[in-house]
């Protein structure tokens, strides 16, 4: 193909993120769309070429300056003269060149010559400017202005890097980020063979498997080549996966309408409480007195003395706290100060709020169930080669009893992946909602270990994503951890400078960019990919859960 002239580089070129050049006419180049310049950065090296991408574009007319008022209309101008009085300037971003040695991408140290010409990219130089390894890659989508017919340019992320190094995936209501994360979780599945565990506050991600079934949707018949081939992979690896007792697993509280909605397909969480920390637990039941804080140890101490064998039975420890107490009273490793606790209110206080924790959570282990949630079972060992999409379904419970069920996992995930003699496989876990379980401040009983995780998950294999429409109610250390960034539409200022804040992978000019972003559209960068790029994400096998009602068609007509 032969490259087009768009226009001629101008002005200062000493700046690689903020270039201009003057367009050949309005229709030369659009906003968004990639650009080449050539250049030589050295004498003694030959010339290549710098890929850019046009951020703005600017278009005056002197005759129709609104200085003129409407006397723009008196000027008369000799017969046959042609003059436009257009101007059209474009400032270019640029993306940088491949260094012929180390196959790096480089920004330019030397200025570029002003007076060069601008020409446009085909998909040849994309693909070989963009080049991925398809065998340990996953297909996010396509660039976008190059997303349809022969010049299809597909965009690949990294699976090593983007599961170990962790990704924020940022976007305001509607914007298309939960779709995005269930094509990114649904390749990491059926096609990497991946352990996905995806902890959902609203029942979004179970809705591939309701009523007990696979639930798939309605989007096979795209005009993508490689969607048109890997979707229908996808739905017959999830297929295969589900038969041998792997693919998509639920699990639930021990409530009945989650037994409903899955026909009886979910498995009840049955937590073991005795594994939190005392730090965990009085996040947990926040407000207790002192007094009240040594009550409850002393309950747990003595619980788990007298209770040798695990798993333990809660309601033992409700026990403990309520009518058994005065067994606790008579045991002889007490401090004069948890004797003195013991005798007042205290329990019957400490007692109460536990026994709130635990009713609203119904995700404890009692002797009435079967045995304790095995997290070997849940992510599988290595030696088990089988993808599973671990579903985490939290609809309906407080804040407080989502964060505790989501802390406990995270921390038996964790320390089951860091064991010296029996490891877990490694795992990648979605925090949807994410600024509810790591707010900025703290305030959250899950918010310890996913800090926890984003500073030493990546050594035992645990990744993890987190999403959120909210990114100025994160904290700050857990998205500064994430090395991979898919931001879409955001017009909050608020929530774009936390973006700018968190991490240095976003540029003005991409800023500019988030609030104009298209539904499905994402600036995605960080190190799973080779540089920023703006993406049109693909579709996705499974059903979506996301999608808001068609309240018109729900209201219907009313007839007498």
């Amino acid at each position: 193909m032969k490259h087009q002239v768009l226009g001629t580089l101008v002005g200062n070129t000493g700046e690689p993120h903020n270039l201009h050049m003057v367009l050949n006419s309005s229709f030369s180049g659009r906003r968004g769309e990639f650009v080449r310049i050539r250049h030589q950065e050295r004498q003694d090296e030959p010339a290549t070429h710098v890929l850019g991408r046009i951020v703005s574009i600017q278009r005056t007319n002197m005759l129709f300056n609104s200085g003129f008022g409407n006397s723009v209309s008196e000027l008369e101008l000799l017969p046959g003269a042609e003059v436009t009085g257009e101007h059209v300037y474009a400032t270019i971003d640029l993306v940088g060149y491949k260094d012929a040695t180390t196959n790096q991408i480089k920004i330019p140290r030397r200025p570029l010559d002003p007076g060069s010409k601008v020409e446009t990219v085909d998909y040849q130089f994309l693909s070989d400017f963009y080049e991925f390894n398809e065998q340990n890659s996953l297909h996010i989508g396509n660039l976008v202005g190059y997303e349809h017919g022969e010049n299809t340019v597909p965009v690949y992320l990294d699976v090593n890097k983007l599961v170990t190094e962790h990704i924020a995936i940022l976007a305001m209501t509607g914007s298309g980020k939960s779709y995005t994360v269930g094509r990114i979780i649904e390749r990491l599945v059926a096609l990497n063979n991946g352990t996905v565990v995806v902890f959902d506050p609203h029942g979004e991600y179970g809705r591939a498997l309701q009523g007990g079934n696979l639930q798939f949707g309605d989007h096979f018949d795209t005009e993508d080549e490689r969607d048109k081939k890997s979707l229908p992979e996808i739905k017959h690896m999830m297929e295969k996966l589900q038969a041998s007792n792997a693919g998509i697993q639920i699990y639930t509280p021990q409530m009945d309408n989650f037994r409903q909605k899955y026909a009886n397909k979910n498995k009840v969480l049955a937590l073991q409480f005795d594994k939190f920390e005392m730090d965990d637990i009085s996040e947990i039941l926040p407000g207790l007195t002192e007094p009240q804080q040594r009550v409850l140890d002393v309950a747990i101490r003595y619980w788990r003395t007298v209770e040798t064998v695990e798993p333990r039975d809660i309601n033992k420890l409700r026990f403990f706290l309520g009518d058994g107490i005065e067994e606790v009273k008579k045991w002889d490793d007490l401090s004069s100060a948890e004797a003195q606790a013991l005798n007042g209110r205290s329990a019957a206080v400490a007692s109460m709020k536990l026994s709130r924790v635990l009713n609203e959570a119904q995700s404890f282990y009692s002797s009435e169930l079967s045995g304790p949630t095995d997290i070997y079972e849940m992510i599988g060992r290595p030696s088990d080669k089988k993808g599973r999409l671990v579903v985490i379904d939290l609809q309906g419970l407080s804040d407080t009893a989502k964060q505790v069920i989501c802390g406990l996992l995270s921390s038996e995930i964790l320390r089951a992946a860091s064991s010296k003699t029996d490891k877990t496989r490694p795992s990648f876990l979605v925090y949807e909602e994410g600024h509810n379980f790591a707010p900025a401040g703290g305030k959250a009983v899950s918010h310890r270990i996913i800090k926890k995780i984003a500073g030493e998950g990546r050594k035992f294999g645990v990744g993890f994503g987190i999403v959120s429409q909210r990114p100025s109610k994160l904290d700050a250390d857990v998205t500064s951890q994430c090395n991979t960034l898919i931001t879409m539409r955001l017009k909050n200022p608020d929530d774009q400078r936390f973006i700018t804040k968190a991490s240095d992978m976003v540029s003005k000019a991409d800023l500019e960019e988030l609030p104009s972003l298209s539904t499905g559209e994402a600036l995605i960068c960080g190190r799973s990919i080779p540089a920023p790029l703006l993406v049109k994400v693909g579709s996705k096998a499974l059903v979506h859960g996301g999608e808001s009602p068609e309240v018109l068609n729900v209201w219907g007509t009313f007839s007498e």
